[in-house]
């Protein structure tokens, strides 16, 4: 009787212990499957676990005794009646009150010293602590392509899509907003800084070119603050990023987000049944824990300060860790080509502008009339006299009367008796001219004017004009400005649509170095430019070039960098970025009039070293982002 109630509980305990391992057994191969998914998608394999050597696959071994028969293993049988209903970290031993750790815990094998207190990341080392983060890392990197795959692509992105939109066109204009509305501002504040009658001209012009240069340059700043105001206001609607919440440990967080870009994409495909699956997400291992817990004590004022100063520091050892291994030498490979790509890339937009000027005042001086020893008497001029030269002239008792004078010379000329009001002169000069009992009434003929040995003998000055000495009329080149700055950047757009459909087929690094390249030989053909059609349109052909080159460079740096570290090494490539762009404008600014070669030279052999440094770079097109 007492043998058949011992087989009956030996085959009870065994039951029991069978079916607990084949849980155990079931959950391994499910987690075994997942982890050894492919993205059909980006057609990435996800094969890290594959070679690890399951656990405890022996946690069920019965040895047979010397008689033929088995143990009963009352040891694994009271461990399964005391665990029953409950999961393996919840199994409590009579002895862990005491602070003695079980033999074979799961918390002891992790680090427990005596008293049962757990090893603190302060007491274990640095490397291994850093060891574990970057395990965590890859398998959240492998996890994190699977949900976004789950969740889809479709109305979520495009909301994404169209606010990033409005950034990076807020970003691109404010580069060139300035430059284009400072000659129009400065005549316009000339304009108000002159007597009431010439604020009149803000309203009315000469030409409705001028019209619209000068009088609507308050709307172009309004109009290019809008997609900045429209970002901002688009931005706080939201959500923040899911990778970011999993970084700082808001597993919650992360999670709700990611449902509701699932439950977003699914309603927009008229599948609001289908339910996210996804239960639980890897967390990386945090360094920081003795951070949080010293910042939660103490008053408010040495939170806050303790709170900055560590966030100060984390921000340094954020940017140093750009440039360890192995992320340093691809950081400064970026560096290199950030600051060449804008070093180039700006500098020649302001030099395109400022040499059509400069071809159109070449053409303009050549177009010049020249007058010599002609002799005028008792003659009313009430006319624009406008690109002339007068030599050795003789004018006696003549009146200039409502005239303007624009690039006007007169040279070893005189004036007797000459009667002169309300004259307007822009660029125009008296050189070693003599004015003999001349008067002068409402004008703007001054010392300024008057210049090498000018004399004014006997003669008077009345009202002269004072403020703004500019006339609106004159100022053709400023149209040309607006309009070849048009011309170029509407350019851009075939070079964005080819970059966005070729950008995985041909891949980030051959279209990042090939156009930077394409773009550095372009240059050379500036040499040949000299006319303004030439002109612009080799300035159509470097920005449809180079706009390919700015956004396969966006994709690689970003794709370079680890979450952690991404904000913090895209933000130095942009700020090299912007420092580039200054000198570029300084130099080569600086040069137009003086030589063509320099710019032509220097611009197209940073961009080809540029260009040649990002073929180094490493291929991210089929990398996980960390």
């Amino acid at each position: 009787m007492d043998d058949s109630y011992d087989n009956r509980t030996s085959l009870v305990k065994g039951a029991k212990d069978i079916a607990k391992e084949a849980k155990r057994h079931a959950v391994k191969k499910v987690n075994k499957v997942v982890d050894s998914a492919t993205d059909e998608y980006s057609q990435r394999k996800y094969s890290r676990f594959e070679d690890e050597v399951d656990e405890g696959d022996d946690f069920y071994h019965n040895p047979q005794r010397q008689d033929g028969g088995y143990n009963d293993n009352d040891q694994a049988s009271d461990a399964s009646d005391a665990t029953e209903g409950h999961d393996d970290e919840d199994e409590i031993y009579e002895g862990e009150y005491q602070g003695i750790p079980a033999a074979g815990d799961r918390r002891a094998r992790e680090g427990q010293v005596a008293l049962g207190q757990p090893v603190t990341d302060s007491l274990r080392e640095r490397k291994e602590l850093e060891k574990e983060r970057q395990a965590d890392e890859e398998e959240l990197a492998q996890q994190y392509e699977l949900i976004i795959q789950e969740c889809g692509h479709g109305r979520f992105q495009w909301q994404l899509f169209l606010v990033l939109g409005l950034a990076l066109m807020s970003d691109g204009v404010e580069v060139f907003v300035v430059g284009f509305v400072l000659p129009s501002a400065e005549t316009d504040m000339c304009a108000l800084g002159g007597s009431n009658s010439r604020s009149g001209w803000l309203g009315w012009s000469f030409s409705m070119g001028s019209a619209y240069q000068f009088h609507s340059w308050r709307v172009f700043v309004v109009v290019c603050a809008l997609p900045c105001v429209c970002a901002v206001v688009a931005l706080t609607f939201m959500p923040e990023s899911p990778r970011f919440y999993l970084e700082v440990g808001k597993h919650d967080e992360a999670w709700m987000i990611l449902k509701q870009i699932h439950d977003t994409n699914m309603r927009a495909r008229g599948q609001p049944e289908k339910v996210f699956t996804v239960n639980r997400i890897k967390i990386p291992k945090h360094l920081d824990e003795l951070v949080e817990m010293k910042s939660e004590s103490g008053n408010a004022v040495s939170k806050v300060l303790f709170r900055s100063k560590t966030e100060l520091r984390g921000i340094l050892v954020n940017f140093i860790k750009c440039f360890d291994y192995p992320l340093k030498e691809n950081t400064i490979k970026l560096a290199i080509v950030w600051f060449t790509l804008s070093f180039g890339y700006y500098g020649l937009s302001v030099w395109f502008p400022d040499v059509i000027k400069h071809l159109q005042a070449d053409d303009y001086a050549s177009k010049v009339k020249t007058h010599s020893n002609e002799r005028i008497e008792d003659f009313t001029f009430n006319f624009t006299l406008e690109n002339q030269i007068h030599t050795n002239g003789v004018f006696i008792s003549d009146r200039f009367v409502n005239m303007k004078l624009k690039s006007v010379t007169f040279i070893d000329s005189t004036f007797r008796n000459c009667y002169f009001d309300d004259v307007t002169s822009v660029g125009s000069y008296f050189r070693n001219c003599t004015f003999i009992e001349a008067f002068f009434y409402n004008t703007d003929i001054d010392d300024s004017k008057l210049i090498d040995g000018t004399e004014v003998i006997n003669s008077s000055f009345h009202h002269n004009k004072t403020g703004c000495q500019m006339t609106f009329d004159d100022d053709y080149s400023a149209y040309w400005v607006y309009f070849i700055n048009f011309l170029g950047t509407l350019a851009v757009l075939p070079g964005n649509i080819v970059s966005a459909l070729l950008m995985d087929k041909i891949g980030r690094l051959s279209m990042l170095g090939g156009s930077m390249v394409l773009s550095g030989i372009s240059c050379f053909f500036l040499w040949f430019g000299t006319s303004e059609s030439m002109m612009i349109f080799m300035l159509c052909l470097y920005n449809g070039l180079s706009i390919s080159a700015w956004n396969s460079l966006d994709v690689v740096t970003t794709e370079s960098f680890p979450t952690d570290r991404r904000g913090t090494g895209f933000g130095f490539c942009n700020a090299l970025c912007k420092l580039a762009a200054v000198l570029g404008n300084m130099i080569f600014g600086s040069l137009v009039g003086i030589t063509k070669a320099i710019p032509i030279l220097l611009a197209s052999s940073v961009l080809v070293c540029g260009g040649l440094v990002g073929l180094r770079l490493p291929d991210t097109r089929a990398n996980v982002l960390m």
